[in-house]
C-alpha cells in the first residue's frame, strides 16, 4: 500500500520530492504576509523578481542562521559566521490573495540556486478590516 500524499502546507516551499508545492488559496478578502529567508546574495534577484507586482513595502532585513545546510557547508565551500551561523535576509511583505501564488513563485525561483540552504518561505493570513 502506497503512502497518503504530503500536504505542502501553505508555505510554497517545496515538496521533499523535489516538485512544487501550491500555495493553498485564501479567501478574496484576505491578505497575506509572506516572509522569505533567502541568500544575501540572491537578494537583488529576488526584489527585481517581485517589481512586476507592485509590492507598497517590503521589509529586508539581515538575519543569520541554519538549516541543513550547516552539516555539509565542507561540501559547498561555506564556512559559517559568526557563533556557527550563516547570513541570510529576511524580507516581509503583504499581498492580496490573488497575487501570493505569483509572489511565492517570483521569491521561489529568483531564490534557488540549487543547493541546499537555499531559504524557506512562510505564508500567514492577514484578514483585513
Amino acid at each position: 500500500m502506497s503512502a497518503p500524499p504530503r500536504d505542502p502546507g501553505p508555505s510554497g516551499a517545496p515538496a521533499e520530492d523535489g516538485g512544487e508545492a501550491q500555495v493553498q488559496p485564501l479567501p478574496a478578502d484576505t491578505c497575506a504576509r509572506v516572509v522569505a529567508i533567502v541568500r544575501p546574495v540572491r537578494l537583488d534577484a529576488v526584489i527585481e523578481a517581485l517589481l512586476p507586482l507592485e509590492l507598497r513595502d517590503v521589509l529586508v532585513e539581515p538575519v543569520r542562521g541554519y538549516g541543513r545546510q550547516k552539516e555539509h557547508l565542507d561540501l559547498y565551500g561555506e564556512g559559517p559566521g559568526e557563533g556557527g551561523f550563516l547570513p541570510k535576509v529576511r524580507l516581509q511583505f503583504v499581498v492580496a490573495a490573488g497575487q501570493l501564488q505569483a509572489a511565492v513563485d517570483a521569491v521561489r525561483t529568483a531564490a534557488r540556486t540549487g543547493r541546499i540552504g537555499d531559504g524557506k518561505i512562510f505564508v500567514h493570513a492577514v484578514g483585513l478590516r
